[in-house]
């Protein structure tokens, strides 16, 4: 399947409020069908992992629906805490990781999403959105936090990866704000400067180091936060 940008988008006219304050959000990135193929493959997909980096727990375990696919390894998941006292960054989170996909992997829309990204359509969307002509590639992975799933605060400045700028494609319908879930970015105060709501269809854009974190998904949340997430990136040191 061709995921195509939505034709309405205008990066020329963008520039300017990424420039104000380094980051932005862009509603209707794709086309409606691009955005609708991705969405409903994200929901039939059933062979997530867990990613866990919280609580000096450190594993990524297959999963078949919302279960451990090794019956015995259930503890694990259910066991995992993140550490408040910890200042590094934690996380729990469910992940595909398109760009270790096995190239012979069965493909859908999903799958699509890591050509769409480093195709010239969405290099030079991003590229005139950063006025940044050294954005060479996007790496990718899709994400879905269940009530309970968090980031914690960090900057993804990442010695050696050649990171400009981090992305969010938000697949996520009908969210509301209290369900948790949200981008959040930290000012120097320590209080939150701003914060992305998740959102269907839409590009969370910023630069590359700037403390975010995303906050714990809320128990009472009725569906899942789904997006695509990863670094745009320089084959050159930056």
């Amino acid at each position: 399947m061709t995921l195509r940008l939505s034709p309405s988008l205008d990066a020329a006219a963008l520039n300017p409020a990424f420039a104000a304050r380094r980051r932005l959000h862009i509603p209707g990135v794709l086309e409606a069908d691009s955005a609708e193929a991705v969405v409903a493959a994200m929901e039939a997909f059933d062979d997530w992992k867990v990613s866990v980096s919280a609580g000096g727990e450190f594993f990524e375990l297959p999963l078949k629906g919302r279960m451990a696919a090794e019956p015995g390894k259930q503890g694990w998941i259910d066991g995992a805490r993140v550490d408040g006292a910890e200042p590094r960054m934690q996380y729990i989170f469910d992940t595909r990781r398109l760009d270790l996909e096995p190239e012979d992997a069965p493909r859908d829309a999903v799958s699509a999403v890591l050509d769409f990204l480093n195709g010239p359509d969405f290099l030079a969307f991003v590229r005139a959105v950063t006025g940044d002509g050294r954005i060479d590639f996007a790496d990718a992975q899709a994400t879905r936090y269940r009530p309970g799933h968090v980031l914690t605060g960090h900057d993804d400045a990442a010695e050696g990866k050649n990171r400009l700028y981090a992305y969010v494609l938000n697949l996520t319908r009908d969210w509301r704000a209290d369900w948790g879930g949200v981008l959040a970015f930290e000012g120097a105060d320590g209080h939150i400067e701003e914060g992305f709501v998740p959102a269907f269809n839409a590009l969370n854009l910023f630069a590359v180091p700037m403390r975010h974190a995303v906050t714990q998904v809320a128990g009472f949340a009725p569906r899942d936060r789904l997006s695509i997430t990863g670094w745009l990136r320089s084959h050159q040191p930056v």
